[in-house]
């Protein structure tokens, strides 16, 4: 009854649990944004920016402070050290801000201080038409909007191409000259036009109360037309001097399907939804909608949902084919009944591991599931271990109860030590900085839950099942000429254990050290993604327009090789973009497209037999592609070099960027400061062109770009003399090329911001003919008492703690080289630099690898500290402790053949699966010693060896199993771990041989005494 209410409970934990891709998780990063309208890099950086990083600078707990300075907005990135309160400091930094911010313009708002989080990206959702307007076409997107946005655990709706609507009023500067008339004064006169706030309220007993407010009316474009303006003794009419349009504001992004214009709407959900069920949600609201819509086409791409469903098919599905294997196994190797006993007791440790992990606040993950596949063959040897012991019982003449209680007493202090040796290799990976170390962290809570469970199963549940289910009579496979065979194998390693250990201990870490030579490493390695992004940069003199034509044509040409490409839909967005190297960009000269492609086709055995069986959410539907998306990224990277599109269109960039693992998006990251700005250039071009000629590098970029020019209006003599000063210059020409919103009316159905522009105000002849009015009334342009100075300017500026860096960017095919070796390759050249007096930073990888190599050595100290009490505690014995620990460094032998077996590189995911190895290698290790520690001869030590052969094997080969699919056949994202598993499968294997002959041997030789030998 407690089995079968545990395993109901557990069922309905995974139902509630969320699902998603990756796990959620606040960042220890807070952002800080600002800007105002119109103003250069330079002037936003002296008028507010360094102001607020002088401030900043004091507050205790930030480890980087990494500025970014766009004309009009700077966004400033501070990550914080660990032990630091992100809510405490964000705090700090709202004070800072206001104590900084004293001197800033009365108009600009105060910059926004939040704490960073992982949005959840779910799907989008692109309307288009060819009969409605772009104005029609928003009004659907907000109407579908509003109806998502009521569903619950939907977190934000991005709509592209999207803007708000206001009047434009354009004014006619030389009518206004004609009519001689002061432009601050007709300015000023129009900003009177609405009054919209309340004025008050009268609270008359005799005559009522009331409240006060102006003739809110509607407000259109004839409406205002027809109002009179009094300017000084003059009344004009404002359709004298301007016109009036109602219209969007430009769009700052524009958005295209294929070769349709469209709205794009990116939905994203928050931390507790469950995307299969949402994206199953929105789909039947956007059905509905487009029952009742003709004119429109509404089409969900960018799913996430799909991508979601097949991880958890490619998992679960490895996980039940894993348990199945298993239990084939154990019914072969020892017999159906105990085969079926240790079958039991996997989906219990699992229904009650996804119960704690469900009332913990995890969600069910690709990362999640993951740990559960690799902890698959990890918690069935708790349970082979104690049933196998409970069987050895049975065979020596026990009853079943009596043999389940003798056998699960015997096992329960050391698998409970070895639950907790892998338990203590395990949890320092939580010491991992970055956004990586807060995704990994999910693996080690998870397999630390599994084992919890899988003790309570091993000594709760599974001796109540054996008692009833094992037999006496039953038959059990004979291992007598395995244990024949061991038996020589053992004599031979004691009888010549000292020229045995000896060579072992030469030849083994030379071969080792050998093979890590020729191994190459890399952050992570490359995995199949559903999606390739290609990015586009003009000359700053384009418009959004522009860069959308641009992108319509290219995704043409891609459309119309749709089929070799295996592309789906592509989505394109003028006016932002994140390049190849991970670099976002807002300008409207800038864009992007979203590459969907098909599901890739069944590539493996697991993929055409078993994950279309074994998994709950399989569809057959869009399987198509026969490429990785790492060939075809490739490929298009050829086509487009054929197409010459960066001559054609004149490009600066056009780049193919693929999706990529970890928090860094660059390969390599170059840094450069100097005070000598020409110098740092020079420096920047010869290390790119050093770059382009090292095979392999697939991508180069940099952050220095020049963008739009800036006028420095200077007041010369004659203005001078006149009485014109720069306040009275910038008020007033601010009014007309600011386009700043100067009153707000109601319109029919909505509040509505009235602008002024004027009407020649992208001239830049215009400009310089400028009339100004002086006080005497005297009339001049602007070019009589104004010098004009054209200023190059940076489309942007980084700056870490608020020093300015240029950057290099550059990415890596790593099957040809890895970002270590192209960057041994222009060291030289980065050591020459240096002589020169400038300061380089090394970022990308480089800065990781240096991160993870200090985070593993805390981990693995860490680890090795807690191992280390913990065999203290279990065999009272320092010799035998060290014995043990001997295992761990041997065992990496098994780690570097694997990878090299399998063609793999070195990476993340293979250290922490080393640091994983080292808790999981003694496991069979300790059952080892502890059963050799009852031997009182030479005999008892052959005798007793043997009978753990059984219960080593069997545990090895389980774990073995668990991880196969994971090594062998990983499919999308899950090839991210591969290295992982890897690393623990080859290195249990070359384990299980020392644990059947190196200890053995090394304790008859430590207690030589003891055996008279």
């Amino acid at each position: 009854m407690l089995f079968v209410l545990t395993f109901l409970v557990g069922v309905w934990a995974y139902q509630k649990t969320p699902k998603e891709i990756f796990p959620s998780f606040s960042l220890d990063m807070i952002s800080i944004s600002g800007g105002y309208s119109g103003t250069s890099i330079d002037m936003l950086d002296k008028m507010a920016v360094k102001d607020i990083e002088d401030e900043i600078k004091g507050i205790d707990g930030i480890k980087s402070m990494t500025t970014v300075i766009n004309p009009g907005r700077f966004n400033i990135i501070l990550e914080l050290e660990k032990r630091v309160n992100k809510y405490e400091t964000s705090d700090l930094i709202k004070d800072a801000i206001a104590r900084s911010t004293q001197n800033l313009p009365t108009d600009m708002k105060t910059p926004t201080v939040n704490i960073l989080s992982i949005e959840k990206e779910l799907l989008s959702v692109a309307i288009a038409s060819k009969k409605l307007s772009h104005e029609e076409l928003i009004k659907r997107a907000r109407a579908l909007k509003d109806k998502i946005t009521t569903l619950p655990n939907i977190s934000g709706v991005t709509i592209y191409g999207d803007s708000d609507k206001y009047y434009d009023i354009i004014i006619d500067s030389k009518k206004i000259d004609a009519l001689n008339l002061d432009q601050r004064l007709v300015t000023n006169a129009i900003s009177k036009l609405s009054y919209i706030y309340p004025i008050g309220e009268i609270q008359d007993p005799k005559n009522g109360f009331y409240y006060i407010s102006t003739y809110n009316g509607p407000k259109d474009a004839l409406h205002l037309l027809n109002s009179k303006l009094h300017i000084k003794n003059k009344s004009i009419y404002l359709k004298d001097i301007a016109t009036v349009k109602k219209r969007h504001i430009d769009s700052a992004t524009l958005f295209l399907l294929d070769q349709k214009d469209a709205i794009d709407l990116s939905i994203k959900q928050s931390p507790k939804g469950n995307a299969i069920t949402l994206a199953k949600e929105i789909e039947k609201i956007v059905q509905d909608l487009q029952k009742g819509d003709k004119l429109a086409t509404y089409k969900i791409h960018n799913d996430r949902s799909i991508i979601i469903k097949d991880r958890l098919n490619i998992i679960i599905s490895n996980i039940l084919f894993g348990i199945i294997l298993i239990t084939i196994l154990m019914s072969i190797l020892i017999n159906f009944r105990l085969a079926f006993v240790i079958a039991l007791g996997i989906p219990t440790a699992f229904v009650m591991g996804v119960f704690i992990l469900y009332f913990m606040g995890y969600s069910i993950n690709m990362i999640s599931l993951v740990g559960v596949l690799i902890a698959l063959g990890i918690i069935v040897d708790d349970a082979i271990v104690v049933s196998e012991n409970i069987q050895q019982h049975i065979e020596k003449g026990y009853s079943p109860k009596e043999a389940a209680i003798m056998g699960a007493k015997q096992m329960a202090k050391p698998v409970t030590i070895a639950s907790l040796t892998t338990v203590f290799a395990l949890l320092p990976m939580l010491m991992m900085s970055g956004v990586m170390g807060l995704v990994i962290r999910l693996i080690p809570i998870t397999i630390s839950v599994l084992l919890l469970t899988s003790l309570i199963e091993a000594f709760i549940f599974l001796p109540i099942h054996s008692s009833h289910i094992l037999k006496k009579e039953a038959k059990t496979l004979s291992w007598e000429r395995v244990n024949q065979l061991y038996s020589k194998m053992i004599h031979f390693c004691i009888k010549y254990k000292k020229s045995f250990l000896i060579t072992f201990v030469i030849v083994v870490p030379l071969i080792s050290i050998l093979l890590a030579k020729q191994s190459k490493f890399q952050m992570f390695p490359l995995f199949d993604a559903s999606t390739i992004t290609l990015s586009i940069k003009l000359d700053p003199n384009h418009k959004v327009e522009d860069t959308k034509e641009i992108l319509k044509e290219i995704s043409n040409d891609l459309l119309a090789n749709k089929d070799r490409f295996s592309i789906k839909t592509i989505g394109s967005v003028s006016g932002y973009r994140r390049d190849s190297t991970g670099v976002v960009e807002r300008f409207p000269y800038v864009g992007m497209m979203i590459i969907e492609l098909y599901k890739l086709k069944p590539q493996n055995f697991v993929d055409r037999f078993i994950t279309p069986y074994l998994s709950f959410y399989y569809d057959k539907k869009d399987r198509l592609r026969e490429k990785k998306s790492h060939d075809i990224a490739n490929e298009i990277r050829e086509f487009i070099k054929k197409q010459n599109y960066k001559n054609r269109y004149k490009l600066e960039q056009i780049d193919v960027g693929e999706v990529k693992a970890g928090d860094g998006k660059s390969d390599l990251k170059i840094g450069l400061q100097s005070n000598d700005e020409e110098k740092a250039l020079k420096a920047l071009q010869s290390i790119k062109k050093s770059l382009y000629e090292i095979k392999g590098i697939t991508t180069v970029s940099d952050s220095i770009h020049y963008g739009i020019d800036e006028i420095k209006l200077k007041v010369n003599s004659y203005g001078e003399s006149l009485g014109v000063s720069e306040k009275d210059i910038g008020m007033l020409l601010a009014n007309a090329y600011l386009e700043n919103r100067f009153a707000l009316a109601f319109d029919k159905d909505e509040l509505l911001e009235l602008r002024i522009r004027d009407k020649d105000k992208d001239s830049l002849s215009s400009l310089k003919h400028f009339t100004l009015t002086l006080a005497n009334e005297e009339r001049v342009a602007l070019k009589d008492v104004c010098d004009f100075e054209k200023k190059r300017n940076f489309e942007k500026v980084i700056k870490d703690f608020g020093v300015k860096n240029f950057y290099i960017y550059a990415n890596v095919d790593s099957n040809i080289i890895t970002a270590s070796q192209a960057l041994k390759k222009i060291d030289p050249l980065l050591k020459e630099i240096e002589k020169g007096g400038i300061k380089i930073n090394l970022k990308g990888e480089s800065e990781k690898r240096k991160d993870l190599k200090s985070d593993m050595m805390a981990a693995t100290t860490l680890a090795i500290i807690l191992i280390t009490l913990s065999l203290l505690y279990l065999f009272n014995s320092f010799k035998e402790t060290l014995m043990m620990l001997s295992v761990i460094p041997f065992s990496i032998l098994g780690v570097l053949l694997g990878h090299i077996v399998l063609g793999l590189n070195l990476s993340m995911p293979s250290i922490i699966g080393i640091l994983g190895l080292s808790g999981i290698v003694i496991n069979d290790g300790i059952i080892m010693v502890m059963t050799l520690k009852e031997a009182k001869n030479i005999d008892d030590v052959y005798r007793l060896a043997s009978s753990r052969l059984r219960p080593i094997i069997l545990t090895s080969v389980t774990t073995l199993i668990g991880l196969m699919t994971l090594i062998f056949f990983p499919t999308g994202q899950a090839a991210i771990f591969q290295p992982m598993a890897v690393a623990l499968g080859f290195g249990l294997a070359w384990g299980t041989v020392l644990n059947l002959l190196y200890l053995p041997a090394l304790y008859t030789l430590i207690n030589r005494k003891k055996f008279q030998v």
